[in-house]
């Protein structure tokens, strides 16, 4: 459990509260959806649902405190935030607070780019530092004879004489030029494997054209109250196209 969200009825605070794990295990779907229908929110498209209080490790949420929100994209946005290690939870938060983001959609957002940044949490070790700001600045990744030529402490130096540090309770964060892209656009979840899955169903609608982007993607086995697409248009839905693999690693095409 990354979150542990006491949402309401903003429109009638009377009904009471309903605490909700996020994300959703698949055991808990239906039940905790009972919850929010008791409530009368819990829709799959609006947001309905007043957030009274978070309890996560991610203290940065704290801020999304009585706003309102939508439940699957808080559901997403956990899922999203479970898969980060101790280093990607910093420059999320870190960023979050700099940017001084609130919304669900700005916030997953964040979860695709804040992997650019750079956080320092511990200054003791230079060489370290300057090993994982060079990472950051060429896509999360270098090669073996890359890091042995680097001159981390060098870098690192470099890095915060530059003045261009922010000071954070996650941490001081440097930005490298980030731009927070629109990955998701407030309606539609970009296609993510949160777990392994048998089948993945492309699910759009016949009004869109074949190539439309606006794609609701169904991981299966599901229970029936998690199918519930988020389509910008009305009408009838077709399945684009799905894959299945062994072993439950599908890939989209």
């Amino acid at each position: 459990m990354m979150i542990q969200a006491v949402l309401s009825n903003p429109s009638h605070p009377e009904y009471g509260v309903a605490t909700i794990p996020f994300p959703i295990p698949h055991d808990q779907y239906t039940h905790c959806m009972e919850l929010l229908e008791a409530l009368e929110i819990g829709d799959a498209v609006k947001a309905d649902c007043k957030v009274q209080a978070i309890d996560s490790f991610y203290t940065v949420l704290k801020r999304t405190e009585m706003l309102t929100v939508n439940v699957e994209e808080l559901n997403y946005l956990a899922k999203r935030l479970d898969s980060f290690d101790t280093g990607e939870a910093a420059q999320f938060q870190a960023m979050a607070h700099k940017l001084e983001l609130f919304e669900l959609k700005d916030l997953i957002n964040l979860t695709f780019c804040c992997q650019q940044a750079t956080v320092i949490t511990d200054f003791s070790n230079l060489a370290a530092i300057g090993r994982d700001h060079y990472m950051n600045l060429h896509g999360g990744s270098a090669s073996v004879d890359e890091l042995n030529k680097l001159d981390g402490e060098d870098a690192a130096r470099r890095l915060i004489e530059s003045g261009s540090g922010t000071i954070t309770p996650y941490g001081v964060v440097y930005d490298n030029g980030m731009k927070l892209e629109q990955v998701y656009d407030g309606r539609v979840f970009p296609c993510y494997y949160y777990e392994p899955n048998v089948i993945t169903v492309a699910v759009t609608s016949k009004a869109e054209p074949e190539d439309t982007e606006h794609i609701t993607w169904l991981y299966l086995p599901m229970v029936q109250e998690e199918i519930r697409p988020r389509p910008p248009s009305r009408g009838h839905h077709r399945s684009r196209r799905c894959s299945s693999a062994a072993g439950g690693q599908p890939a989209p095409q």
